[in-house]
């Protein structure tokens, strides 16, 4: 009973009609009941409070059931009209006051099966002419998790009554207004510009608070669909709670990718994931059941990202713009937080209104817009200083080539006249070096004088001029440079690229010309082609080259054989679907350029969905073998007047190989590299350049020309890479091409470091130093590190076996004697190892692991048995030194004597083709999943000294592997494969 007859209405408003009611479990009791004043089984429940399940206490009700609240309300004016304010009662109720039916949500029975769920927010009014006020409500749940009255019921003054209803609907209303608004304007933001993947997350979250916010509270949904199924409603509800949590994720992620790694992000979301799949295939009873245990993950996965957030804005710089956003970030997670957590409160009515809620999440729509607002301007005031930087840069680059080219023109002709007049020598008073060297002086004044017209005629360009500069060109070569820089775009195709190119083609044409020519033609077929082959071919037909390009692609429709070929005129009509249109000014371009070589170029035959053949024409170098004897013949007379040999070895430590096919390039790297005492091998081929290796294996660096005919340097880098790893063998590359297409090229190949010519000494030098030191430092550090192990004598293990024979002197002499001997040829074999060689031979590997062994078995007598079975054709090979002992011990010491019993460790070696194959296998505890795990990927702070140190020694022998497999409680397999060693090499 609540006595409230000395409550004013007038001033003091609504009164909550909480405290303890008479409850009727198991009981649904109309007011008829109570007028017969029947005996019922009473007990008493709070209100508002949620049915626990508490079934072994006096008190309480069982989670799932039905039963009946009762309440006399005395007030002292019986005159007014009073109103009641139901907020949540699970999951279906009748209202009865004084007698009569005054309200209800669903149909609340003593059966599952009869039962009609329902719970929506409303209000009822009454007059009364009594005094006493009797309230009784029906309650029945068989959905829910939980069942009762949830939160508190208001009663009071009917205007009282529908201001709290209007203030409840209109927070509700603003809340979904603003969740629509916002989000369609982040998604429109997002469409505009698709780049922006936080817009498209903020825009998705916000239309997910917008459902959530119409199912929750005074359900503004199902007010307007009143007809909604119950578990629709209720699964629809969920789904979008935990789908916004991932929306939510992938926000964060969008924002700061150091928050999370893609592979956390799959980690964190799978029970996500599964929980969705949950609500959508199993039955919502079932559904709400688990619920907590997912709000819980929830609330953890926002502790987390707060945490790392804050970890990341510690790490900022404490005046840069993201350590702004990473505040505004944190601020977002936080508003979040509290959204979720007094959602979550109210929902179970452990606080009395959802403001506090709804204000978490204006924070956190407040945080987001700010944050995306905030990167949005600093964006476009980057594009617009970028901008301006680019316009001047532009235009002072433009000055700069222009005037920096015809200030220099007149010095370099001065240099190239003044060296002409001397090598005319009239009084003959030069040296043969010496008029060498001025040739060379004058061919490198020839080549910068061509480089600086170059930087001119960009500016021509610009005026619709093209200037050209044929050379003779081995079009083999040039073909299978271009394939190897589009041979990326054939990623995710079955395609592939033939050169079948004749060797020894030789044509007249501007060498960077002919490779933008075959770049348009090549590119255009492989965008066009997505299975079958590409392929280059050559055929000579009189004094021309005619370069066949054919491709299995879409193919051409006949009536546009010359319109592919035309510049983009293109206005109103709709662009042809085949693939091939006049949308760029690739194949016009390449028409002019080869119209200005003395060539042409058409389609020779293409069929729609068979393929395209293109044919382009230039003139061929009908007196190339004329140039190549003449070429052949400078070169002999220039080391015949020198005297010189090319090759210059065994006067310095380290030794470099030059391969390039200019003797006047040789002749440069040859003078430098000799003036800082380096020996030097040349070499004019490919074929020479590995003919050279196998004659002096000795080489620390090669400097490689990428432009050679018949092998590029990048067919030979590739080649060099397949027997020496980019440790043991640098490769400096020497280019004329410095574009990004070629460096990367040649960084694909192999390539250490390159250099582009003209060649500068200093630059040449140093990098030259820096790889030879690189290689240096790399085998002191692995001969360093292998000393190191060989230090790594367990002071525990010798403390033992010490022990023991210490033991056995008192026991058994000549078991201590035995012991001594063995433990005598253990630390021979230790300290008489050769600290600066990698590799022994495999016998003695044996014999330090037999005496290994046998002081285990002396020490442990039979816990465990050996078992070796070696090929005695191996025992002579030579091997990386302590690669098997280690493994042994490791399989004896934690494998076998860390469990019960006795235990077998077995090694096998046998020789294959090539190679040398050894087995470690024990049966003892085997290896837990996350330390075999950090083992196999290299983690540093696991498997001892030992394992590490073979490890980074097996990454630098071409060719070797080991693997570890292992059971928990079944054993451990390590497998080694080792190449074939000779000669200790």
């Amino acid at each position: 009973m609540l006595d409230l007859t000395h409550w004013d209405f007038a001033s003091r408003g609504l009164v909550n009609l909480n405290g303890e009611w008479e409850f009727y479990e198991d009981q649904l009791l109309d007011p008829s009941d109570f007028i017969q004043e029947t005996p019922h089984k009473v007990s008493y429940l709070k209100v508002p409070s949620i049915w626990r399940g508490e079934e072994n206490s006096k008190e309480g009700m069982n989670r799932k059931g039905y039963g009946t609240y009762r309440l006399k309300v005395i007030i002292s004016n019986e005159e007014e009209i009073y109103g009641v304010k139901l907020n949540s009662v699970r999951m279906s109720h009748q209202l009865f006051i004084n007698g009569k039916l005054e309200g209800g949500i669903g149909q609340p029975a003593t059966e599952k099966e009869t039962h009609t769920p329902g719970n929506t927010p409303y209000s009822t009014f009454f007059q009364t002419d009594e005094r006493e006020i009797e309230i009784i409500i029906q309650v029945a749940n068989y959905m829910f998790m939980t069942g009762g009255i949830v939160n508190s019921i208001q009663f009071g003054m009917d205007h009282d009554i529908n201001t709290l209803t209007g203030i409840q609907f209109g927070i509700n209303v603003s809340a979904v207004m603003i969740f629509g608004m916002f989000g369609a304007y982040h998604l429109n933001f997002y469409l505009l510009r698709r780049r922006e993947k936080p817009y498209l997350y903020s825009g998705l979250y916000l239309l997910a608070l917008l459902t959530i916010q119409l199912f929750s509270g005074e359900k503004i949904g199902l007010k307007l669909f009143p007809n909604l199924p119950f578990e629709f409603t209720y699964k629809l509800l969920d789904f979008s709670t935990f789908l916004s949590a991932v929306i939510i994720i992938l926000f964060f992620h969008s924002i700061d990718k150091r928050l999370l790694s893609k592979q956390k992000i799959l980690q964190m979301l799978a029970p996500i994931m599964v929980y969705l799949v949950t609500i959508i295939v199993i039955p919502y009873p079932t559904v709400s059941e688990i619920k907590p245990l997912f709000f819980l993950y929830l609330g953890i996965v926002v502790l987390y990202l707060l945490g790392k957030m804050l970890y990341l804005y510690n790490n900022k710089d404490p005046d840069s713009t993201n350590r702004k956003e990473m505040i505004l970030f944190i601020g977002a997670i936080i508003s979040l937080g509290i959204y979720m957590t007094f959602g979550i409160l109210y929902t179970e009515n452990a606080v009395d209104t959802a403001l506090v809620g709804t204000m978490g999440v204006v924070g956190f729509i407040t945080c987001m817009n700010i944050l995306l607002a905030l990167r949005f301007t600093n964006a476009y005031e980057k594009t617009e200083i970028l901008t301006h930087q680019l316009m001047i840069s532009n235009q002072l680059k433009d000055e700069f080539l222009t005037n920096t080219s015809h200030e220099l023109k007149t010095p370099l002709h001065g240099i190239m006249n003044i060296t002409s007049y001397l090598l005319d020598d009239e009084e003959h008073i030069l040296s043969v070096k010496q008029k060498q060297n001025l040739r060379l002086i004058k061919d490198t004044s020839i080549k910068l004088s061509m480089l600086i017209n170059d930087i001119m005629d960009l500016t021509r360009l610009k005026h619709g001029e093209l200037r050209l500069y044929p050379t003779v060109l081995d079009l083999k070569v040039v073909t299978q440079f271009v394939f190897d820089v589009l041979e990326f775009e054939l990623l995710g195709k079955d395609v592939k690229l033939v050169n079948l190119v004749d060797s020894d083609i030789w044509i007249v044409a501007d060498e960077n010309r002919l490779r933008q020519i075959l770049y348009n033609l090549i590119q255009n077929a492989i965008k066009h082609t997505e299975k079958g082959s590409i392929k280059v071919s050559s055929h000579v037909v009189d004094d021309k080259v005619e370069i066949t390009v054919e491709d299995t692609g879409l193919g051409i429709a006949e009536d546009r054989y010359e319109e592919i070929f035309e510049y983009f005129v293109q206005v109103n009509e709709p662009l042809p679907q085949d693939g091939y249109t006049s949308m760029g000014v690739g194949l016009y371009i390449s028409r002019k350029l080869v119209e200005q070589m003395n060539g042409y170029i058409r389609v020779e035959w293409s069929e729609v969905g068979i393929g395209t053949r293109m044919t382009f024409m230039l003139p061929s170098a009908v007196h190339m073998h004329v140039y190549r004897e003449a070429a052949s013949t400078f070169i002999s007379q220039s080391l015949m007047e020198c005297n010189d040999p090319l090759d210059f070895i065994n006067h310095y430590e380290y030794t470099v190989l030059i391969v390039d096919d200019e003797a006047s390039n040789i002749r440069i790297l040859l003078n430098i590299l000799k003036r800082h005492h380096y020996n030097v091998i040349t070499a004019f081929s490919a074929d020479e350049a590995l003919a050279k290796l196998k004659e002096y294996p000795q080489v620390d660096l090669v400097i490689l020309d990428v432009m050679m005919p018949r092998i590029s340097g990048i067919e030979l880098c590739q080649m060099l890479r397949s027997q020496y790893s980019i440790l043991d063998l640098p490769i400096l590359f020497a280019t004329s091409k410095d574009s990004s297409q070629d460096i990367a090229l040649g960084f694909r190949a192999g390539a250490n470091d390159y250099v582009t010519k003209p060649f500068d000494a200093d630059t040449l030098i140093a990098r030259v130093q820096t790889l030879i030191a690189m290689k240096t430092a790399i085998e002191e550090a692995i001969l360093n590190e292998l000393a190191f192990h060989h230090a790594q004598i367990k002071p525990h293990f010798l403390y033992n076996a010490l022990s023991s024979v210490i033991s056995f002197c008192y026991t058994d002499g000549e078991k201590a004697a035995y012991l001594l001997s063995m433990l005598s040829q253990y630390l021979r074999f230790i300290l008489d190892m050769d600290r600066t060689t990698q590799f022994v031979p495999l016998h003695q590997e044996l014999e330090l692991i037999h005496a290994y062994v046998e002081i285990e078995k002396a020490r442990f007598g039979d816990r465990f048995e050996f078992v070796a079975h070696i090929e005695d054709s191996v025992r002579a090979r030579e091997i990386p030194s302590l690669c098997i002992q280690p493994f042994v011990e490791n399989a004896i010491r934690h494998g076998l004597f860390e469990k019960e019993g006795y235990g077998k460790v077995s090694l096998m070696i046998d020789e294959g083709d090539e190679y040398i194959k050894i087995i470690i296998e024990d049966d003892g505890v085997g290896i837990p999943d996350d330390l075999l795990y950090q083992m196999i990927k290299g983690d540093g702070k696991v498997g001892g000294i030992g394992i590490q140190n073979i490890r980074k020694r097996m990454d630098v022998i071409t060719g070797a592997t080991f693997t570890i497999s292992s059971d928990l409680g079944v054993g451990t397999k390590v497998t080694i494969y080792l190449p074939v060693h000779h000669d200790g090499k």
